[in-house]
């Protein structure tokens, strides 16, 4: 049963566009084949959560195939599209629909080393005088209109071609380097698809079949399945992090709590990772447009060894804006995702206050160890109640939970976690595939700990962070401060089948206010700033992410200890924000960025140029107006800012976000003690 309620927080796992060969190979489907997407068919129809007959969804779903192999609508002119879809429309069963499949996916790849003869002959004649045009390219071709004729398309690929070589151009190379380097990379998309398999074709139509059903549905084949815990979590012996692609960049999604890449600071969540290279000397390989899983096999080496990576910063403006980082390889052990605590201390008003915090990075729990009745098995639940013990010797006025970038982990220990703040009680409601509800909670048990409280979470906090932030919050425990958290309100369930796995969605969190996490997420009592774009991110940012919906509350205790200061804790703390030099740079950055937003790329290198130096022009100056306000030393060109070292902690947005949800936790106990001295005021 516990490791039923083993939830996960970010999970992604992406099939991608892939390149082209040479010898052309006819793909057919094969009897084995048709059985098991059969299989798959009945499994999702059946258990999922969401009730759907693939009769019902089969037209989105081979039209989601094609996106699949053309995101970027390079590939198909509009007139081919439609009459796939006619098509897959008049065939009669799973069969007939597969054999649609593979005779596209056979189309695809003969367009697609059309595509490929037609830009290397082009790259062979380039010159200066093709990087000089008035054209303009869309920065997003997945939101363009598909393009109506091959010659359309044609002019298309040239104007990739030319935008790739200025965009290497940009970064540093010369135009013999950028055209170099452009013909690899198509080479190295050329060599990969020539690994392509049957079974990738398949993969690619069963799981756009998946995807009707949300984005943590996916059929994972026996290759896929053995290697599965390694490709996406790099946790043996790898950097410890959670890899995402959308065909063209493999993305950072989340880092592995404790993991080398974690405790080193230098990637954050949303990097794009652009180049792979081995220790010290080794060349950097541009893996833009690989498979996710040769990117991991770059990525993984043995403990202890090197890995230099190329990446495009997520707080970029530009994709120009890279840097190189390098972490050491090494094993993520469960210890080293283990619960922290600190204190802060505050002067107010010549009054001193202590302000516990505790870090917990992920909800863990050594199950192995439990089920072997071995009483120092690792928990999340024992290890804070020990560090609570700690804080309250040394007798804190209150505490801080951050729970900023903990994507989720053990149900059990999201529920222990919430007992030791509020005692018996439920603490989630869950709501299984068949329509039943479930309360999970505690029918006896005592507050651990009864002082002032504030959980601290971001966008990234997920899954069972959301259960206790969501949980402190309807109990009026305590405040939540931060951003909106990811919004993933569902568990999966994955299961065996003749071959490989399917992960699918089984059932669904409530609040005991009724309320779903899913999609919406937990809303924070009060917003503090963010590095990023929150619409751009979590759950309902993801295709056909399941609905946020309500189911009746169940009965909960009103501690009644914060609901009735919110509006003024407000205002104090954005008070604190405005005058913040700090987040008032990270606002600039950001506004910059939206009234500056780029949808069409200039194929024109002097324009380009400028647009370059505009920039780093604007992010030089921002720097320097937030260091001069702070006085510390500014940079006099934009080189010796981006090699600078190790910034002070005073521009460390993240320790600012922990002082403010530090701040606000002082002002909810002083707002709180302001009655009662006014009463022993007046008794006395």
């Amino acid at each position: 049963m516990l490791k039923k309620l083993l939830i996960s927080g970010f999970f992604f796992y992406s099939l991608l566009a892939i390149g082209d060969q040479r010898d052309t190979e006819v793909f057919k489907i094969n009897e084995n084949q048709i059985l098991l997407a059969e299989e798959i068919i009945n499994k999702l129809e059946t258990s999922h959560l969401v009730k759907k007959d693939y009769i019902s969804l089969k037209i989105e779903a081979f039209e989601e195939f094609l996106k699949r192999l053309d995101p970027n609508k390079t590939v198909f002119t509009s007139k081919e599209i439609k009459e796939f879809v006619t098509k897959n429309t008049s065939s009669k069963n799973i069969e007939n629909d597969l054999e649609v499949a593979f005779e596209v996916f056979n189309k695809y790849v003969k367009r697609y080393e059309m595509r490929y003869e037609e830009q290397i002959d082009f790259l062979n004649i380039l010159d200066s005088e093709n990087l000089n045009s008035g054209r303009k390219l869309n920065r997003d071709l997945s939101e363009s209109e598909r393009l109506t004729s091959l010659e359309e398309l044609k002019s298309l690929w040239i104007d990739l071609s030319t935008n790739d070589v200025i965009q290497l151009m940009l970064s540093g190379n010369s135009l013999d380097e950028a055209i170099e380097k452009t013909k690899k990379r198509m080479a190295n998309q050329l060599n990969y698809f020539e690994q392509t398999r049957n079974e990738d074709v398949f993969n690619i139509f069963v799981n756009s079949i998946a995807s009707m059903y949300g984005p943590h549905t996916t059929y994972m084949s026996p290759k896929n399945s053995e290697d599965f815990d390694i490709n996406m979590s790099l946790s043996l012996e790898g950097i410890g992090a959670l890899l995402s692609s959308d065909g063209l960049y493999t993305t950072i999604s989340s880092l592995i709590p404790g993991g080398p890449a974690d405790k080193g600071a230098l990637l954050k969540p949303e990097d794009k990772i652009i180049g792979v290279g081995q220790d010290d000397m080794g060349e950097i390989v541009d893996v833009v447009g690989w498979r996710i899983d040769d990117v991991v096999d770059l990525i993984r080496g043995p403990k202890g060894s090197k890995v230099r990576l190329e990446i495009i910063p997520s707080t970029s403006i530009s994709d120009n804006d890279t840097k190189e980082v390098e972490i050491i390889r090494n094993v993520v052990k469960l210890e080293d995702q283990a619960a922290e605590k600190k204190i802060i201390s505050l002067e107010r008003d010549e009054k001193s206050y202590k302000v516990g915090v505790i870090e917990l990075p992920a909800f863990y729990f050594d199950f192995d160890a439990f089920q072997k009745r071995d009483y120092e098995y690792k928990s999340a639940s024992k290890d804070v109640k020990r560090l609570l013990k700690e804080l309250k010797e040394e007798n804190v006025d209150g505490l801080v939970v951050d729970l900023r970038n903990n994507g989720g982990g053990s149900l059990y220990e999201a529920n222990r976690l919430a007992q030791l703040f509020i005692g018996r009680g439920t603490i989630v409601q869950v709501k299984s595939s068949n329509g039943n509800i479930q309360g999970l909670g505690e029918r006896w048990g005592y507050q651990y700990f009864d002082k002032p409280l504030v959980v601290l979470v971001n966008k990234f906090s997920a899954s069972a962070s959301e259960i206790l932030a969501g949980a402190i919050q309807d109990y009026d425990r305590g405040l939540v401060v931060g951003t909106s958290t990811f919004g993933k309100g569902t568990v999966q369930k994955v299961d065996l089948l003749s071959s490989g796995q399917i992960k699918f969605t089984e059932s669904k969190f409530y609040r005991v206010s009724g309320s779903s996490t899913q999609n919406l997420g937990v809303q924070p009592d009060i917003n503090l700033p963010s590095l990023f774009e929150l619409d751009d991110i979590g759950e309902s940012s993801l295709k056909r992410a399941l609905a946020h919906d309500t189911i009746p509350k169940t009965n909960h205790k009103n501690f009644k200890r914060v609901s009735g200061f919110i509006e003024s804790l407000r205002q104090r703390s954005n008070n604190r924000v405005e005058n913040s030099v700090l987040f008032d740079s990270v606002e600039a950055r950001k506004q910059w960025q939206r009234d500056n937003e780029i949808s069409l790329l200039d194929l024109n290198l002097e324009l380009r140029l400028k647009q370059k130096n505009k920039i780093e022009s604007f992010l030089l100056s921002n720097e320097n107006a937030l260091r001069d306000s702070l006085n510390l030393p500014t940079f006099s060109t934009y080189e010796e800012f981006v090699e600078r070292e190790e910034d002070p902690e005073v521009l460390d947005l993240d320790s600012e976000v922990l002082g403010e949800a530090a701040n606000i936790l002082i002002d909810l106990i002083e707002i709180k003690e302001k009655p009662l001295m006014a009463q022993l005021k007046r008794t006395g």
